[in-house]
């Protein structure tokens, strides 16, 4: 075998190597880099992963089922959610168990007005014939002022037990459906529900200060509608709006 046969076999099988070694890697081969199974569903496990960048690289991992990039709870991404408190609080107070409570209230101080408006009426007609000179007008009189003075007295605390109840109702309420979104959020893995009110809602405002003051009250403008978690909230405090 003469010196130009060798270069053109040796030529050859170097070449057929070649293939071969890339037919094994797959290398060069549009069918094997186009194959989506040869692609990973999924990456992992890792402790952590690292994003390099501009500046320092950013160190990603599982902090508490939570994605973090720091040692600390503010540099986490949470779950969020939003409530219309609106929508599960007016149902609440409107239910039996406040609005009876309101009622038995509200007879209780009618009956005590009546009272005290019969007693004065009685005391008016009574005295309808007294005239300035009479010697008992004055006393007639100042009698008069401390059944008025007692009266106004004992609306004014009635004023006052009407707005504590109310107020004990309103916070009873939301306590009541503070718990209901507690138990929402931690079934769906929700981290923080913020409040607000659909951008949809009607204003409902009679002036321009009403407007205004619900312009400002829609914190959200623009979010997820399946951010909206009110109707499972209301679903769980088993109440249905109007």
């Amino acid at each position: 075998m003469n010196t130009r046969e060798r270069i053109v076999i040796y030529s050859a099988l170097a070449l057929l190597g070649a293939l071969n070694l890339s037919t094994v890697l797959g290398i060069g081969s549009p069918e094997a880099m186009a194959d989506p199974s040869a692609i990973a569903d999924e990456l992992g496990p890792a402790t952590s992963l690292i994003l390099t960048g501009e500046d320092e690289p950013l160190v990603l991992r599982n902090s508490t089922g939570h994605l973090a990039w720091a040692d600390n709870a503010h540099a986490q991404a949470y779950s969020v959610a939003f409530v219309a408190p609106g929508k599960a609080m007016d149902p609440l107070l409107r239910s039996e168990q406040y609005t009876e409570e309101l009622q038995d209230l509200q007879e209780e101080l009618r009956t005590k007005d009546q009272e005290f408006m019969r007693q004065i009426q009685a005391y008016e007609q009574q005295n309808a014939g007294i005239t300035p000179d009479d010697p008992r007008a004055m006393e007639i009189q100042q009698t008069y002022e401390a059944m008025r003075t007692e009266y106004e007295q004992w609306r004014a605390k009635a004023g006052a037990r009407m707005g504590q109840l109310t107020a004990s109702h309103i916070e009873k309420a939301y306590r009541d459906m503070l718990a209901a979104v507690e138990v929402v959020a931690e079934r769906h893995g929700i981290d923080i529900v913020f409040r607000f009110i659909p951008t949809a809602d009607d204003f409902g405002a009679v002036n321009a200060p009403q407007a205004h003051l619900a312009s400002r009250q829609r914190l959200a403008l623009v979010y997820p509608e399946a951010l909206d978690i009110t109707d499972a909230v209301l679903e769980e405090l088993s109440v249905e709006t109007e």
